[in-house]
């Protein structure tokens, strides 16, 4: 794992919609800031996972939130992140 985790690029467009790169040149269209804020903190959250001894409320339910908001914009990673929140609640194996 990389010792600098940093959030995905973020920008407002032409059109005032916030928008996230989640690999060069392809920006995720997001219906506001607070969306696009917490699909930029992707890797952020991923990068937790391995740095936190389970179970733990506090990324459980910041994972459960990364989740609903990566499925709500039909961004596969969604059920990674879901798998993740019930294991930091210690139902996962």
């Amino acid at each position: 794992m990389p010792k600098s985790v940093k959030p995905l690029p973020l920008r407002k467009s032409d059109n005032d919609k916030w928008e996230v790169e989640n690999v060069p040149g392809n920006w995720i269209k997001c219906e506001n800031e607070a969306d696009a804020k917490i699909i930029s903190n992707v890797p952020i959250v991923r990068a937790k996972i391995y740095k936190t001894i389970f179970p733990n409320n506090a990324l459980s339910n910041e994972l459960d939130k990364t989740a609903e908001k990566l499925k709500q914009y039909r961004i596969s990673d969604y059920r990674f992140f879901k798998a993740m929140a019930e294991k930091a609640r210690g139902q996962g194996s």
